[in-house]
């Protein structure tokens, strides 16, 4: 297969269609047809059920998809190595991220990397499951992953611990401070709370602290973002678990913060695939890993 086919095939993927596959990539629709129908001849099989409104792929096709996305990352790999080699570099570098994550540390961090090598552009994608973290970084839609996990391995992955990252209890504006700035598990299970859907950290750790004691987490609001439980926090809907740093900025709107006795705490993981990483992905990983070292001491 030919890098260019490559890219057709994923873009039709991407975008729905061939219209909007040629449109994305500014090249004729016909030029993009032909290159798709010659990549189907060459592997002796159709890769999409033509249909009137757009396209579906066919088994063929979805079998292709994985391994299309991981030949042209490496494709971008090597390619950024001969740049390296001659003093450039350049590219683009793609991340994938908790939305929680992209607050703190990655926007520190991409903030000091952008200052070393100003001619890589970065392409930060945001899930809210670590699941979809892992998946885009297992299928090269990402090179590099920063995801939180307590105890879930990263199958098929490789991940490096960065940090570890309070969970802070996040109480209405108004609310009397607990005695000592702190609460226990059982009192926040007593709580009114806003949180994720089942299957985010937050929600699943409640779960599980709250089944051990034979009860049920006291959920009145569930968000799709965590972003949205500091304004749900901040209106009065509820209390919250929240990251330390999005609890924060909870602080700044009136709510009231607590830690939680014992604390509650996620890990934060750096993800990758096996192999070699882009030159540019080798730097990043280098300066998260100097940062947080140096965040450790401090």
């Amino acid at each position: 297969m030919e890098r260019r086919q490559i890219e057709y095939f994923l873009a039709v993927v991407d975008h729905g269609g061939f219209t909007a596959a040629a449109n994305a990539l500014h090249v004729a629709q016909p030029s993009l047809s032909h290159a798709i129908k010659v990549l189907e001849r060459d592997l002796g099989a159709e890769l999409f059920h033509r249909l009137p409104r757009g396209v579906r792929l066919t088994a063929a096709g979805e079998a292709l998809i994985d391994s299309a996305r991981r030949t042209l990352r490496d494709m971008e790999t090597a390619r950024a190595t001969v740049r390296e080699v001659t003093g450039l570099m350049a590219g683009r570098l793609d991340l994938v991220s908790l939305p929680t994550l992209a607050l703190d540390p990655l926007a520190r961090v991409i903030g000091r990397f952008r200052n070393h090598y100003p001619q890589v552009r970065i392409r930060l994608a945001q899930s809210e499951l670590g699941d979809d973290v892992r998946e885009a970084v297992r299928t090269g839609a990402a090179e590099l992953g920063l995801a939180d996990t307590t105890t879930r391995s990263f199958e098929e992955l490789e991940s490096v611990r960065i940090s570890d990252q309070e969970l802070i209890v996040t109480l209405p504006p108004g609310t009397p401070p607990p005695p000592g700035g702190r609460v226990t598990v059982d009192e926040l299970l007593a709580m009114e709370l806003v949180t994720g859907f089942e299957g985010t950290l937050v929600r699943d750790l409640l779960t599980r602290e709250a089944r051990e004691r034979g009860t049920e987490p006291t959920v009145v609001v569930e968000v799709g973002h965590r972003e949205s439980a500091l304004h749900l926090v901040a209106a009065g809907a509820g209390s919250a678990v929240l990251p330390r740093p999005l609890a924060k900025l909870a602080e700044f709107e009136g709510a009231v913060l607590a830690s939680v006795d014992p604390p509650l705490e996620r890990e934060i993981h750096l993800v990758r695939r096996p192999g070699s990483l882009s030159p540019a992905a080798r730097a990043f990983q280098q300066v998260l890993l100097d940062g947080e070292e140096r965040q450790g001491k401090t």
